[in-house]
């Protein structure tokens, strides 16, 4: 029956929630052995190393029956352990969390399994963990295996069975328990690529048979095709919550930052380490920097389409290469050159002023030179910049190899290293008129939807 008009059934209440953990550092000795353990009582106590985490901290989420819900965050931000919050793994510190309904909860497929037991007992084990009747999994058992696949195994022992095995087995036996509430948590990372897309179908069926879901993953793709809302964690907080394609947009924003960030970090770590380490000794150093140094280039960086400094790019992005040069011994014979390669070695581009044929102005003892790129156009990975100036005959005045390292994140999951300018077109019937695919953001576009039939 449903809530009357105006009344909205909360399956899923969790009121100021809170739970911290103490950690305890112990001292060496204190434990390693029984001797030890027992000449403790007779010495004094040292003080403990105890810190307090907040794993979560004062979170109220009220969910309605029938949502779909993705939570999101870094390791470390307190999803999994909300999770076991909500499944009575963990009690909480403070606050409350309450339930309506069937909880079937994909965390630890297989949790309560004995290894010794056959499949066919750990089904009524598990069953009955579940809260399901003998009955009710006698009627449910064939459909059971036959989802997992395992029919020639049941009466096998556990422990016999693959990783993957033991994932068709947990999986199958959750989502026959006919839940209200459907509780996921990573688990899809393991098993074959068949059997996952059938755990996918699956989960999407429960979804139109509106069953609440709340799905813990860092598979973004996933939380936007499945949730109506995306709740966002950051220490045990929540960060955003809302509009998935909004929430998710705005997470990948704040990793990419952090990750900018990081990379500006080690930047300047180089850097202190190259005023440290004169270029000219034997080692690492020298390796990555050469020449005779009649002409310098310095200060080198990758600015954004706003000018600022940035080191992380999408490959629609245009990127800047700046950096100055100093004339040391008055020349004319002056050559800028620029390459990229992947971090793995491959060469993607490389070009200079020569081989462009481009007339540079007399130089002046001191400026700078920008190397403009329109659009990045490099698939997701991490990319470094090389650096040089040099006589016409190639002969180094001041070689960079490796100046900087900047990384590239894209939606796409093609492969390679480029991502060519391109559109997908489709006709039917022998027609000669060719139709473009468009992209959706929420399902996979069929040939109905392209062409409008």
């Amino acid at each position: 029956m449903k809530p009357s008009q105006g009344a909205l059934e909360h399956v899923i209440d969790i009121r100021d929630l809170s739970k911290t953990f103490r950690r305890h550092r112990i001292g060496r000795g204190s434990y390693s052995t029984l001797k030890s353990l027992f000449l403790g009582l007779f010495r004094k106590n040292t003080a403990k190393d105890t810190r307090v985490i907040c794993a979560i901290d004062d979170l109220t989420i009220r969910i309605p029956k029938g949502s779909s819900v993705g939570i999101i965050g870094r390791n470390g931000s307190g999803k999994s352990t909300l999770l076991k919050l909500i499944t009575g793994i963990y009690k909480p510190t403070t606050g409350s969390v309450s339930l309506k309904g069937r909880v079937s909860a994909l965390i630890e497929l297989g949790a309560g399994f004995h290894p010794d037991f056959t499949g066919r007992e750990n089904l009524y084990l598990g069953g009955a963990i579940h809260g399901m009747s003998r009955k009710e999994i006698d009627e449910r058992f064939d459909d059971i295996v036959r989802f997992a696949e395992l029919e020639d195994y049941i009466d096998e022992p556990v422990r016999t069975y693959s990783s993957g095995m033991f994932m068709r087995l947990g999986f199958s036996l959750a989502v026959h328990t006919e839940p209200d509430i459907l509780l996921v948590d990573e688990v899809l990372a393991v098993g074959d690529a068949s059997f996952v897309a059938k755990c996918k179908d699956r989960i999407a069926q429960m979804r139109k048979e509106g069953i609440t879901l709340l799905l813990v993953t860092h598979d973004l793709a996933a939380v936007e095709r499945w949730c109506d809302e995306v709740v966002w964690l950051n220490d045990g907080e929540v960060q955003d919550r809302g509009d998935p394609r909004r929430v998710i947009d705005a997470y990948r924003e704040f990793l990419e930052r952090g990750e900018d960030e990081e990379l500006l970090s080690d930047l300047e770590h180089q850097v202190e380490e190259e005023v440290a380490v004169p270029v000219d000794e034997d080692g690492a150093r020298q390796r990555q920097r050469w020449g005779s140094r009649e002409v310098e280039v310095h200060d080198v960086r990758l600015l954004s389409e706003h000018s600022q400094e940035h080191l992380v790019y999408h490959p629609e992005d245009s990127c800047t290469v700046e950096f100055s040069y100093t004339v040391h011994e008055l020349t004319d014979d002056i050559v800028f050159g620029v390459g990229i390669e992947r971090v793995d070695g491959l060469q993607i581009h490389g070009t200079n002023t020569e081989l462009e044929k481009l007339e540079l102005p007399e130089m002046g003892k001191k400026g700078k030179v920008r190397f403009v790129i329109q659009r990045i156009g490099l698939l997701s990975g991490r990319y470094a910049l090389d650096l040089a100036v040099h006589r016409q005959d190639g002969y180094p005045y001041d070689y960079h190899k490796g100046v900087l390292e900047f990384v590239v994140r894209g939606d796409g999951e093609a492969v390679g290293v480029v991502q060519f300018p391109h559109r997908w077109e489709i006709s039917q019937d022998g027609a000669e008129v060719f139709i473009p695919l468009e992209r959706s953001s929420t399902h996979t576009v069929t040939l109905q939807e392209a062409t409008g039939c």
